[in-house]
């Protein structure tokens, strides 16, 4: 039975408490032992340039300082021959289309059970790529939800709004929860009116908003001013 060196990537410690137990119950095709767990993303990263001794990672997409989904890409040009199985709450077909663009080679959701988990983990060392139950590249809401059929649709996540939006539109939302007009957005983001008028329709679009005001209450719900 091969050796499996294991690293748990989650913000959530209790998650990793719960983690750690459940590797031990996945024994199989592969013997699984806990090299390392770490708690945000800017210690893992610091994890895999100091130490690349370890041959899988399960982690979550939503980690504290650096988002797993830009640190993916990372640990690949680090260490390419390792696996990386995500393990989160996010069934957002764009996320799962990031996640294995940058190098993922499973995606699972975390009301999975263990046995999901157990055929995850043996898939990916296997080399062969796993999407859990929920997962798809399908369109959905993209983490979207109506608290009734007369609200506006809302971001509920902070994390779900950083990563469905475009660091522009990010900047461009700030600015309008700001009160400021396209001019002076303009001015300011040193582009033309026309373009900050085709990013607002956008950004409206994707929250399936149509007010200035429901702009400004999605970014001051996620403290984004």
């Amino acid at each position: 039975m091969k050796k499996i060196k294991v690293v748990l990537a989650d913000g959530q410690k209790l998650l990793i408490e719960g983690l750690k137990h459940l590797l031990s119950q996945c024994n199989g095709k592969y013997e699984l032992h806990l090299e390392n767990c770490v708690h945000n993303g800017q210690d893992l990263i610091a994890y895999c340039n100091k130490k690349a001794n370890f041959d899988l990672i399960i982690m979550d997409i939503k980690l504290p300082i650096l988002d797993g989904l830009d640190i993916i890409y990372k640990i690949k040009e680090k260490k390419p021959e390792s696996r990386i199985i995500v393990l989160t709450a996010y069934d957002s077909n764009k996320f799962v289309k990031s996640a294995f663009k940058q190098g993922a080679d499973g995606y699972l959701l975390k009301n999975s059970d263990i046995q999901e988990l157990k055929v995850a983990i043996e898939e990916v060392l296997d080399g062969v790529a796993f999407m859990g139950q929920g997962v798809s590249f399908s369109p959905s809401n993209n983490g979207l939800i109506r608290r009734n059929e007369n609200d506006v649709w809302v971001v509920e996540d902070s994390f779900l709004l950083k990563n469905y939006l475009t660091r522009r539109e990010m900047e461009i939302l700030t600015e309008i929860a700001s009160e400021k007009d396209n001019r002076e957005i303009a001015d300011k983001l040193y582009i033309s009116d026309q373009t900050v008028s085709v990013h607002r329709k956008n950004i409206m679009k994707k929250l399936r908003v149509h007010t200035n005001k429901e702009l400004k209450s999605i970014a001051l719900s996620q403290g984004l001013l």
